[in-house]
């Protein structure tokens, strides 16, 4: 085998296991994320709750406004009604005063009815907080064995690039620079054994003459099908 192939193929070898430590660093990130996510929804649930009851609250002070200004009508109408005397100037009043407490009577029912409302969602925003309080309780302990294996994990993945790096450095300047440019395409399979008379990727027949050559170690081709670097596995009798 051609000797920069054998170091190219130590490079492919080494971008496998730091794709390896990449991938398993994610998965835990990913763990993490799970977590943020579910406090993220906690505390959303408790705004949420928060916000209900601060609305509910506003539309309560507004119904004791409109409560206090019936009352002042109801209590103009009960004064009026000492200084009519007529028949006909009683009826008007009688008529307000019956008007102005049956709104009065509507509007305290619409009261009770959002005090109730209130007493209904702020338990149910001591509720969300509770539960928000005990997620964050229950996940102290998952963190903490998260945070153990993201530091292992990145450790590493650490050391697999620090071996990456020096494995690269390793290969010829411009044969690498052919392997980066199929990487970007192809991952870190690009440097692929021919697999009988073609290429072990794709399967395309490979010339015989450059086989030859390929296996003889004196060439360094590509598959002319899919591109990739091409190596002959020697045999050990």
């Amino acid at each position: 085998m051609h000797p920069d192939l054998v170091k190219l193929l130590e490079l492919q070898a080494k971008d496998r296991t730091l794709l390896e430590a990449d991938q398993a660093l994610d998965a835990i990130l990913a763990e993490v994320e799970s977590l943020d996510q579910q406090l993220a929804d906690g505390e959303k649930a408790v705004a949420q709750a928060a916000k209900a009851v601060a609305d509910a609250s506003r539309r309560r002070a507004e119904l004791e406004t409109k409560l206090e200004n019936f009352r002042k009508l109801e209590e103009r109408g009960k004064a009026r009604m000492e200084q009519v005397r007529t028949p006909k100037e009683i009826a008007a009043v009688m008529t307000e005063l019956d008007l102005a407490r049956s709104i009065l009577a509507k509007e305290e029912g619409d009261w009770m009815k959002q005090a109730d409302l209130i007493s209904g969602l702020e338990a149910a925003g001591k509720e969300a907080e509770a539960r928000l309080a005990q997620m964050r309780e229950a996940q102290v302990e998952a963190r903490g064995e998260i945070d153990l294996r993201r530091r292992e994990a990145e450790n590493r993945r650490q050391a697999a690039l620090t071996e990456r790096d020096s494995a690269a450095g390793e290969v010829n300047r411009a044969l690498r620079a052919r392997y980066e440019r199929l990487r970007t395409v192809k991952s870190v399979r690009v440097v692929v054994a021919l697999n009988g008379a073609s290429c072990g990727a794709c399967f395309t027949q490979v010339p015989l003459n450059r086989r030859s050559q390929i296996r003889a170690g004196t060439l360094i081709d590509a598959c002319e099908s899919c591109g990739v670097i091409l190596y002959a596995e020697e045999i050990v009798e």
